[in-house]
């Protein structure tokens, strides 16, 4: 009997793969770079795969809801060897395999019928997109399959389409001088602490240390020349941080720890320059220094 649903059509070389037999190739052949598809053992794993899909799809989506135990034996019911064979045979998929004389008995066995039309499933996919897929064995499954939405469809025109990202806009906050700012939190965020911007230093950052290593460069800092010489003698370092104080005359103290054990330690306004002393110091520390400096 045919089956109820007609079958997708594929169109060209695709149709040779699908229809020759393993039998019919040299064995250990490579596979045929110059084909799109490969050859239908290639085509049968994925149409396994889809196979398996559509069917779990189907039942999932069948009204009334069918329970998981439900799903579970249908869907053996629907995968059974049985099944394919009345498929197979409906379709008449075998009519138009090519294969050896010496496999002229064995073409009906349960496994070459699941590849062959596995191979067709995978055909299918390859060409048209997994919806097609899914709506075919959907309605073999089920008479009252509802296919996917049109916009759905022609999504899966392309298996590797994927939603474009959208960034979540931001809202805009102007750029407030501090006598704005106040002004507007006072009006529109009454129950805001206001504060006062902290106020300029009084004295100006002291200046780097000077390098004595480097008297061409008498500011270039120790710092990277420490991490360097570390890194090249393959000695790991550490630069624990903390910082005291009010946050806006507060001080850093950074340690320099070489291989586990503190070298150096730094103060100052800024986590820079503290980090800075202490790599001085474990500088001098290591010995890696010039005598005489």
């Amino acid at each position: 009997m045919d089956p109820p649903v007609s079958i997708p059509r594929l169109s060209g070389d695709i149709i040779l793969e699908v229809f020759t037999h393993r039998s019919l190739r040299f064995a250990g052949a490579p596979a045929n770079e110059d084909s799109e598809y490969g050859d239908n053992d290639r085509l049968a794993f994925l149409g396994d795969k889809a196979f398996d899909l559509a069917v779990t799809d189907a039942l999932f989506r069948k009204r009334p809801m069918l329970s998981a135990e439900e799903l579970e034996n249908q869907k053996a019911e629907w995968t059974s060897s049985t099944a394919i064979e009345n498929w197979v045979t409906g379709y008449k998929l075998r009519d138009k395999l090519r294969f050896g004389r010496e496999y002229a008995d064995s073409i009906r066995e349960a496994n070459e019928t699941r590849h062959l039309f596995f191979s067709y499933v995978g055909a299918v996919f390859a060409q048209q997109g997994v919806q097609a897929v899914l709506d075919w064995i959907g309605r073999l499954v089920d008479p009252d399959y509802e296919p996917a939405s049109p916009e759905a469809s022609s999504m899966d025109q392309s298996f590797s389409f994927k939603k474009p990202r959208v960034e979540p806009q931001q809202p805009y906050i102007p750029q407030m001088q501090p006598i704005q700012q106040q002004q507007y939190n006072a009006q529109f965020a009454p129950d805001v602490p206001q504060f006062a911007p902290p106020p300029p230093p009084s004295n100006p950052p002291p200046p780097l240390p000077q390098n004595p290593l480097a008297p061409a460069q008498p500011h270039s800092s120790f710092l990277p020349m420490f991490n360097q010489t570390a890194t090249q003698r393959r000695i790991p370092v550490d630069y624990p941080a903390t910082f005291s104080g009010p946050a806006h005359a507060g001080r850093w103290t950074v340690k320099c720890i070489v291989n586990g054990i503190e070298k150096g330690q730094g103060h100052g306004a800024s986590k820079q320059l503290a980090k800075e002393e202490a790599a001085r110091q474990a500088y001098y520390a290591m010995g890696w220094a010039p005598r005489g400096l």
